[in-house]
């Protein structure tokens, strides 16, 4: 189609009128030869102090002067040149306009050495961004408030869970009928449980602000596996389940994965299945599939001979806070959070969780990870060996040496009850300055520092003993502490600490982690004896 036999300069010129950014055109000498409505609007004074005869250069000054009347001759100088240079590099820049709108101007050669000058009003689209800009501030600065809050809250329901379940298991131990220690049974497990709900909300809080570390390091695969089986085992024979594990022959001995959240995810795939599952069998199947580079994508399946659900139910399983049905909180408890959280990490770990299912024929639920190679060649880290009573053993022979640093009288009460039988002699300390004393007195075997305290907390005691110079500047400090959020445990380990235990503490735990620290602590140098 012959344009020009349908266009002529009025109609040309009437579209650009029509337009609602500004346009102009310029000579080679930086002249206008025209301007359309909304740029003569736009930049009024400009427009007339050339047409009464300046410059585009002593136009742009008079402008720089307008906008900053107070700036120095030097400052609208360098703002002019700025400016003026933007006409011949054609780069789009921001400027106000005589109203006040915000605009960005373009200038775009043509023929004959003109240029086109387009300007677009962004005030609009400022305005936005600041709102969004505000927004996001908002909700990260919310995101920090909530994260503040759960910690806070985590460390206030653990002190006092701590004493609860810490004085509940010392009475376990002692003389009880029957009826007794059913009754203390019961309230164990309520506290485990109490613990448990709080360390989902807590773990799905941490995901959601992004504040969770995957933290890896080389495990034994099978044996990681075996052990969850055994942990699982006595509840599903209790309701007559057959609980078995096979794993793939490509399955690597050793890989470089997160231990702890792994255990976590297999654990909530065989807690549901034995608890949605009235008889029959429960198979756990470990798969490996090779990556590039030695790793490999692990596959945990988990297979029941439950009741099965529709799609409807399995359409909402991986949602925060779903059940499977209305009842399910009430017969079985729980947040509803598990399945969740096992995606969730998952999904951090390099893989995915989902499940298949049909009603009255079981389900299946998978779980995959990627797992890096394990380090050829290093070393494994010294363990405790033996049985929890072989190490009960040998700490009633070490007679052991304890520093108990903690500012709450019931937290030193639990963690004495549960030292004294073992033969150890515990010393008490109610802030970091009286530890620091106590050190300077005697030598202690260990030291158990709780990190939240007065007059001188975990971090700043824990940087004065290794700092110290002195003979128990080595001496194996355990952190005790109610901060349980992602990173906390590597942040103490970090600041010099051996050892990191979070409250509620159970007797097992501490013993194992005092067997472990004092086994990896450097031994003095023996002393000749004189004659």
């Amino acid at each position: 189609m012959d344009i020009d036999q349908h266009l002529d300069l009025e109609t040309v010129l009437e579209a650009i009128e029509a337009l609602g950014d500004g346009i102009a055109i310029y000579d080679a000498n930086a002249q206008p030869l025209y301007a359309n409505a909304v740029t003569l609007k736009r930049f009024a004074r400009m427009y007339a102090d050339m047409d009464a005869g300046m410059s585009y250069r002593e136009a742009l000054e008079a402008t720089v002067r307008r906008f900053i009347p107070d700036a120095p001759v030097d400052e609208v100088e360098r703002l002019t040149t700025h400016f003026e240079q933007k006409f011949h590099t054609g780069e789009t820049y921001a400027s106000s306009a005589d109203d006040g709108s915000q605009v960005l101007i373009t200038f775009r050669p043509m023929s004959n050495g003109m240029k086109a000058a387009i300007s677009v009003d962004v005030t609009e689209l400022r305005k936005r961004e600041k709102e969004l800009e505000k927004a996001r501030k908002a909700a990260e600065t919310a995101n920090v408030s909530k994260s503040a809050f759960l910690a806070n809250m985590s460390h206030e329901i653990r002190t006092p869970l701590n004493g609860v379940l810490g004085m509940a298991q010392v009475l376990a131990e002692t003389n009880l009928d029957d009826q007794q220690r059913d009754y203390i049974g019961t309230i164990i497990e309520s506290g485990k449980t109490l613990m448990a709900l709080l360390n989902d909300v807590l773990d799905l809080s941490k995901i959601e602000a992004g504040k969770f570390d995957i933290v890896c390091s080389d495990t034994n695969l099978s044996h990681m596996m075996r052990r969850q089986l055994a942990l699982w085992k006595p509840q599903a024979e209790e309701k007559g389940l057959e609980l078995t594990l096979a794993f793939d022959a490509d399955l690597p001995a050793w890989a470089a994965i997160d231990a702890v959240r792994v255990q976590q995810c297999v654990s909530n795939l065989l807690s549901n299945a034995i608890k949605f599952t009235r008889q029959g069998r429960i198979e756990a199947i470990v798969n490996a599939k090779p990556l590039p580079l030695g790793a490999h994508m692990i596959e945990v399946m988990v297979r029941d001979t439950g009741a099965g659900m529709d799609a409807d139910t399995l359409g909402r399983l991986f949602k925060p806070f779903a059940q499977a049905d209305e009842t399910i909180q009430r017969s079985h408890g729980g947040t509803g959070l598990g399945l969740s959280i096992t995606r969730r990490l998952a999904e951090l770990m390099g893989g995915s969780a989902s499940a298949t299912s049909e009603l009255g024929r079981g389900s299946t639920f998978r779980f995959s990870f990627r797992a890096g190679p394990a380090k050829a060649g290093v070393a494994a880290v010294p363990t405790v060996s033996g049985s929890p009573g072989d190490i009960r053993d040998m700490l009633k022979q070490s007679n052991l040496r304890v520093l108990l640093v903690d500012d709450h009288p019931i937290n030193r009460q639990v963690a004495a009850l549960f030292l004294r039988p073992f033969n150890m002699r515990v010393v008490e300390a109610v802030n970091g300055a009286e530890a620091l004393a106590a050190l300077e007195r005697e030598p202690f075997d260990v030291v158990l520092l709780d990190m939240h305290m007065p007059v001188m907390d975990g971090p700043t005691t824990i940087a004065k003993i290794r700092a110290s110079g002195e003979p128990w500047a080595a001496t194996p400090v355990i952190a005790l502490t109610a901060d349980a959020m992602s990173g906390d445990r590597e942040r103490y380990l970090a600041l010099g600490m051996d050892g990191y235990l979070s409250k509620p503490l159970s007797e097992r735990d501490l013993l194992s982690e005092i067997s472990r620290v004092r086994i990896r602590a450097p031994q003095p140098e023996p002393v000749a004896k004189a004659g």
